[in-house]
């Protein structure tokens, strides 16, 4: 039903809404009582039914059939939410009360939609990655400023984003390399608006970099290099990725996918380890099709 890939694990939903886990299962992040390290999927404990997961950094979340969130794994600064620093090996159920639509967990902080289409975020605070307004670290969830309405909200390395229901991008936190695609580099405790007018069906926050699709079904990146135009100049403000190509969705981390309106997939930016899957290993500065089965 879902896959989610994070750090150092993997995460899925199976059909009938079971949640498996596998990979390094340090600080619990695999949710299945222990911390020994799973080669093949384990079951999440609980018994819980999931309809939505997020593997993140040392941490995972989730949402159940009745929208209520839960997390687990490593918990140092909060990013569990459930009020605590206590690091978990099964779910925790996230407090507060609030019914979640999606729940995103980054490297040391997440990010969550409720049913109402506000975001909240919660966790560790530096350069303002939680969007409240200040730096002080939430360990429950904590409405993210602006009072805006989404319907996308997602997680990166020291910075988030979100999509509104008018469509339009905003981010907020570190912005050293232009991710948050405002024309600047100034650090934003609140949400600020992705230049260029864009209207966005969804984006995809990395480590230092930032990828959406517009409602036109085009690519657009913006951040630190490798930003699919061409070149491997940082870019503090969306630019198209080039080629013409129509995607359904992207995702970015390191590098960057994306699957064609098509079905086809595309890669583009660095490949030292073949992760764009074309069959080779240098940097592609434009999109790549990813190779078929060998």
């Amino acid at each position: 039903l879902l896959v989610r890939a994070g750090e150092e694990h993997t995460c899925g939903i199976t059909t009938d809404n079971r949640a498996y886990c596998w990979g390094n299962n340090q600080f619990g992040r695999l949710g299945d009582g222990t911390g020994i390290y799973r080669r093949a999927p384990v079951a999440v404990a609980g018994g819980l039914r999931f309809r939505h997961i997020k593997a993140g950094f040392e941490h995972t979340c989730g949402v159940t059939l009745d929208n209520i969130g839960y997390c687990w794994g490593f918990n140092n600064v909060g990013q569990l939410g459930d009020g605590k620093t206590i690091r978990r090996t099964s779910p925790r159920q996230v407090v507060g009360g609030l019914k979640w639509l999606r729940i995103i967990a980054g490297d040391n902080h997440t990010c969550g939609l409720t049913t109402g289409n506000r975001a909240y975020c919660w966790g560790y605070n530096g350069s303002g990655r939680l969007g409240t307004g200040n730096y002080t670290n939430q360990y429950r969830p904590t409405a993210v400023a602006g009072g805006f309405s989404f319907r996308q909200v997602v997680a990166g390395s020291d910075f988030s984003c979100g999509v509104t229901t008018t469509d339009r991008a905003y981010c907020w936190g570190s912005n050293a390399y232009g991710q948050l695609g405002d024309n600047s580099r100034t650090t934003r405790i609140a949400p600020v608006l992705v230049a260029g007018g864009l209207s966005f069906s969804g984006v995809s926050a990395g480590y230092d970099r930032t990828c959406g699709v517009t409602t036109g079904k085009r690519a657009y990146c913006w951040g630190y290099g490798y930003a699919g135009d061409g070149t491997t100049s940082t870019r503090i403000k969306p630019v198209a990725v080039f080629g013409g190509l129509l995607f359904s969705e992207v995702s970015t981390r390191y590098s960057s996918c994306g699957v064609t309106s098509g079905n086809v997939a595309y890669c583009w930016g660095g490949n030292f380890n073949g992760e764009l899957g074309d069959g080779t290993r240098p940097p592609r500065l434009t999109p790549v099709a990813v190779a078929g089965p060998t």
